[in-house]
């Protein structure tokens, strides 16, 4: 949705108004759930109410609040429109990780694995042979190949693994 008078819908997407992205004030991160509150402004009971936004931030639950700058110029006869919204799709990708680890290493190996599964990676296939390992998995995520990767290669370096090949399509 980009410039139109609808509503923001409340689906996983990047906001921006007047093409500024709105960014979370606590983890930085700009992927939101927006959501139409009414406010009353006016003094209690006349029931003048104005429409406002919430957004969650989907990285750390942080809430967001803002308006709809939008405007009528009467100078050029238009509708400015402020908000824009991007919808955001599930990506999936395919992961190759290859390491090597020591022979009695087991437990590393269970270690790393153990830290994919928590980051909601798939694993399908470990296969290894003598000290080198081979990890074949699939991730459904909305964030890009570097973020993937990013926390791929921080899990391991955590964990003292030493990634050799990382490939991520």
């Amino acid at each position: 949705m980009s410039g139109t008078d609808e509503s923001l819908r409340p689906q996983k997407s990047r906001i921006t108004i007047f093409d500024e992205p709105i960014i979370c004030n606590f983890c930085t991160h700009n992927v939101f759930i927006p959501y139409e509150i009414y406010v009353n402004v006016e003094q209690p009971g006349i029931g003048v109410r104005h429409v406002r936004y919430i957004a969650i931030c989907q990285h750390c639950g942080q809430a967001k609040n803002f308006n709809d700058p939008s405007y009528y110029d009467a100078e050029n006869d238009t509708f400015i429109w402020a908000l824009n919204q991007y919808l955001i799709s599930v990506r999936e990708y395919k992961i190759k990780i290859i390491f090597y680890i020591g022979k009695r290493s087991d437990d590393k190996l269970t270690a790393f694995l153990n830290k994919l599964i928590e980051q909601n990676i798939e694993v399908e296939n470990v296969h290894r042979v003598k000290t080198e390992v081979i990890i074949l998995a699939t991730i459904s995520s909305l964030n890009e190949i570097q973020t993937v990767k990013s926390t791929i290669m921080n899990s391991a370096m955590r964990l003292n693994v030493t990634i050799k090949n990382l490939i991520i399509k």
